[in-house]
């Protein structure tokens, strides 16, 4: 039996973890990196339950397992070839009751204390009790809707397609993957695997200001529904975000015209906690950043300062002893077409996914953080009046004027799942 806890980084040809990545649904430990996916909601009949097992029986067989997925990775590294379809299977706690098994250990979104838009504002779909969704992803869009289309006939047979999403990774000129307001995004990843942390630590010369290295608790969690040793899960927040793109841009702009700043996207930068390339904005002054896209970094204590909201990286990662429990895997892709900004047709945000061990004490914790420090990005409801010089050096007495301030991200629904051992869905 592994544990968990173990302070080594994983070896990925370590065979005492063979089981455990045969039995562990992909993209938890590592992004299944795919540029285009579909997520599928459902609701199953009820008196469909024999079929609707045995077609989640047979779907377990074409589960992109963690094991399989590293295999994909390092294939892609040697000779560049995509792993294909990748494809996740995730249930709520209704799923769980439709199944016969008692999840007591998951809860709602609907049940969520976040200050969250009540559940009748929700677009269709969330508000029903959603059984599972089904992750579809691929690098060709193509494929990715045939597969699609596959699945929704299947699913047809025996359940109520309550909702599908269709998320497309948006990259800037780098190639860095960024989000719909500009910003680099996925940059602050816990790494679990050996491989992965020698090479931050390569990079960094073994100088290490964040240490991004953690345990497999911090996303794990031992499946209560079979008797395997080696059979995990873990805890999947699906949230959909949307952004007000429009409104971020032209706040941007009001500030830095008040403030006779000479670029816009400073005013973004103290929001956010980086520049649009992903440069922390803690270091924009500084010498010796290695990349746009270090996360080697940590915040002073006591460097607040006076404005009534932190950064939104800071909000949500203070980078502190205390902060790391609340450390995600974070597998965000963003939803809509990228078109100008003052298309105010195009709805268009994030497609928020984290993996977790524990969704109280890592998503809600860091949500409410973000909340309660007044995040701009991501705090719901988040309406205050801010000093502009929270934009600029000024003196100590010295007066500026007052910007109002609201959340440029909506909640549009969700719901919290559990990402069930294939050797659980094997054996339905």
């Amino acid at each position: 039996m592994i544990t968990l806890k173990n302070k080594k980084p994983v070896d990925i040809n370590d065979l005492s973890y063979d089981e455990l990545f045969e039995n562990l649904q992909g993209n938890i430990l590592k992004g299944h990196g795919r540029n285009f996916t579909a997520h599928i909601f459902v609701r199953f009949y009820r008196n469909n339950r024999t079929d609707a097992k045995q077609w989640l029986k047979n779907f377990s067989e074409k589960i992109t397992s963690c094991k399989k997925q590293l295999k994909e990775t390092m294939q892609f590294k040697k000779n560049g070839v995509s792993g294909g379809v990748f494809l996740g299977l995730y249930l709520t706690r209704e799923g769980y009751d439709y199944l016969g098994a008692n999840a007591n250990f998951l809860s709602s979104m609907k049940d969520a204390k976040l200050n969250d838009p009540h559940v009748k504002d929700w677009e269709e779909g969330y508000q029903e009790n959603i059984h599972a969704m089904l992750l579809i992803g691929d690098d060709d869009y193509d494929t990715l809707q045939k597969q699609k289309q596959i699945f929704v006939e299947e699913l047809n047979h025996f359940s109520q397609i309550l909702k599908i999403e269709n998320g497309n990774v948006i990259r800037n000129s780098d190639g860095d993957g960024i989000e719909h307001f500009g910003y680099a995004d996925g940059i602050s990843q816990p790494l679990f695997f050996k491989e992965e942390i020698e090479e931050y630590k390569e990079k960094y010369s073994g100088n290490l200001v964040f240490n991004p290295e953690f345990s497999l608790s911090q996303v794990l969690y031992k499946d209560p529904f079979t008797d395997s040793d080696n059979a995990y899960g873990s805890f999947l927040v699906f949230r959909k975000l949307e952004q007000d793109v429009k409104g971020f841009k032209k706040q941007e702009r009001h500030i830095a015209e008040m403030m006779n700043l000479e670029d816009d996207e400073i005013v973004g930068a103290v929001m956010v906690g980086r520049f649009e390339d992903g440069t922390p904005h803690i270091l924009s002054k500084k010498d010796g950043i290695i990349d746009n896209l270090t996360n080697n970094f940590n915040y002073p204590t006591g460097s607040e300062g006076k404005c009534p909201f932190l950064s939104h990286i800071r909000a949500t990662n203070e980078r502190d002893k205390d902060s790391r429990t609340m450390i995600m895997a974070r597998r965000a892709i963003p939803y809509g077409r990228v078109t100008d900004i003052e298309d105010t047709k195009e709805k268009k945000g994030l497609l928020f996914m984290s993996f977790q061990s524990n969704i109280q004490n890592q998503f809600e914790a860091s949500q409410l953080r973000a909340n309660n420090m007044k995040d701009p990005i991501i705090g719901q409801n988040a309406a205050f009046v801010a000093n502009a010089s929270c934009f600029e050096e000024k003196q100590e007495n010295e007066e500026t004027e007052k910007v109002n301030f609201r959340s440029f991200v909506t909640l549009k629904g969700g719901e919290y799942f559990f990402a069930p051992s294939i050797d659980y869905l094997k054996n339905l």
